[in-house]
């Protein structure tokens, strides 16, 4: 398996996880946002969905980062097959 081939695969697998990521966040959005608010809620309810959502959301800024990195990569090796005498 060459390099380029080999990044490809891994780009196509980061896309598609974030997205799959992005269409699960967007679901559990419109879940909670048909619930009715009900007064009182509990403390600890709340203080553990927070938790969640930071922990969702620094897997999110960790596969954009993962996918940047890869997409440089992958221009990298572009560039290098396009340079006289490689």
């Amino acid at each position: 398996m060459d390099f380029e081939l080999a990044l490809k695969a891994i780009v196509t697998i980061g896309a598609g996880g974030f997205v799959f990521l992005m269409l699960g966040l967007g679901v559990k959005m419109i879940f909670f946002r048909r619930k009715p608010v009900l007064q009182g809620v509990d403390p600890g309810l709340l203080e553990a969905l927070e938790d969640r959502l930071e922990r969702t959301e620094s897997k999110v800024v960790e596969l954009e980062e993962r996918l940047d990195f890869t997409e440089r990569m992958l221009a990298e090796a572009r560039n290098r097959a396009q340079l006289p005498g490689s």
